[in-house]
């Protein structure tokens, strides 16, 4: 425990005001662990050791160590040698106001090198003959009941951490993440709120398919709303296919465009063509030109037969205002498939950021150092 807390303890001790706790913290006492069967009494303190440790991890209670506990009772064995009984201390229990006590006993099943080795835990309301919960774990080898001993005191503190919540909103980068919460699934990403958890640790994943998926422990503290970013990596199989996906679907995007231009091109040229056709009874060769001779009652001028040349413009124009008319719904309707395409279609080069300039992709391994970045080839 550290130095400021044993101060308060003695000062509380030699009768001195410490300063008022800054928060409303339950107080929690770890008395050391007790040693059964061939188990080792220097095991036996490294796991009561880390329990502290790890229930200070918590930040949820204010917890003092058996080192201080036994600072405490030392001060106050000296003030009784000293003689001062109008002074003398009170109860370790008044002393420290804990409302709870936590024991442990470390055993071993025989002597063999595969025997297994117990750890058992208990949380004890102060003044309550009975644990108010226990813990029990097993493990081969003295590293791995070591490993047991954060997950123990997070069950065995489970009572108390439930009445004390707080809530977390999960955000992913990738829509469609599964979302699991203490390995329990809580919903796909975009989750639809904030989630309500007991105060205390918490292990969140994040998965998709393709993706790398992501575990992290979050600590929730007390009548807080906490928020945590997960940003998942593309495997190199999927941003290769997302990669041809999105190409094809943008050279799909650029194709619908061609054909709406071409199409706008073929209505307006058409358009022209009709018209210069049709003319007007002052320019000859034109529709409008024959149709007016026509109209004069003369059918034949020379050897240009009038009413044979307006039937042949007359099917020329249609043949062109029909194309021009093709060519408006060619244009419509590539123009809505390249606005679908570019909108909803996936853009090239998303996952640019996972990859290298070579295009190797790119993907986070664990290392002896922390995680590093090597190529997929």
């Amino acid at each position: 425990m550290t130095t400021a807390l044993t101060t308060t303890l003695l000062l509380a001790l030699l009768g001195a005001d410490p300063q008022p706790a800054a928060s409303a913290q339950p107080r929690v006492g770890v008395m050391d662990f007790a040693v059964g069967g061939g188990a080792s009494a220097d095991l036996a303190a490294a796991a009561s050791s880390l329990a502290t440790h790890e229930l200070e991890r918590l930040g949820v209670f204010q917890v003092f160590s058996s080192e201080t506990i036994r600072v405490v009772l030392g001060v106050d064995r000296q003030r009784q040698l000293l003689g001062c009984e109008d002074c003398s201390a009170e109860s370790l229990s008044d002393i420290s106001n804990f409302q709870y006590v936590v024991t442990g006993k470390v055993t071993r099943a025989g002597s063999g090198k595969d025997a297994p080795y117990t750890l058992m835990m208990s949380l004890l309301g102060v003044g309550s003959p009975q644990p108010l919960s226990s813990v029990q774990a097993t493990a081969k080898g003295e590293a791995a009941l070591l490993a047991e001993v954060a997950p123990s005191c997070t069950k065995l503190m489970g009572k108390l951490l439930a009445g004390r919540q707080g809530q977390l909103v999960v955000h992913s980068s990738e829509v469609g993440a599964d979302v699991k919460i203490d390995d329990t699934q809580v919903g796909t990403a975009p989750l639809d709120g904030p989630r309500s958890l007991a105060a205390g640790p918490h292990l969140v994943s994040v998965e998709k398919d393709g993706y790398q998926a992501i575990r992290r422990e979050v600590r929730i503290a007390p009548d807080t709303l906490s928020e945590e970013s997960f940003r998942l990596v593309p495997s190199p199989d999927t941003i290769a296919a997302y990669e041809a996906r999105a190409t094809r679907m943008r050279i799909l995007a650029w194709i619908s465009t061609g054909l709406a231009v071409a199409g706008g091109g073929l209505f307006v040229g058409g358009q022209v063509a009709a018209a210069n056709l049709y003319g007007s009874p002052n320019v000859k060769g034109t529709f409008e030109y024959h149709r007016s001779a026509l109209l004069a009652g003369i059918e034949v001028e020379g050897d240009v037969n009038h009413r044979a040349e307006a039937q042949a413009l007359k099917s020329q124009i249609q043949t062109w205002q029909t194309l021009s008319w093709v060519g408006a719904g060619v244009a419509v309707a590539g123009a809505l498939g390249a606005a679908v395409l570019f909108v909803l279609g996936d853009p090239p080069g998303k996952y640019d950021a996972y990859t290298s300039n070579t295009g190797v992709a790119l993907q986070l391994v664990p290392g002896p150092a922390g995680a590093a970045l090597v190529g997929s080839f």
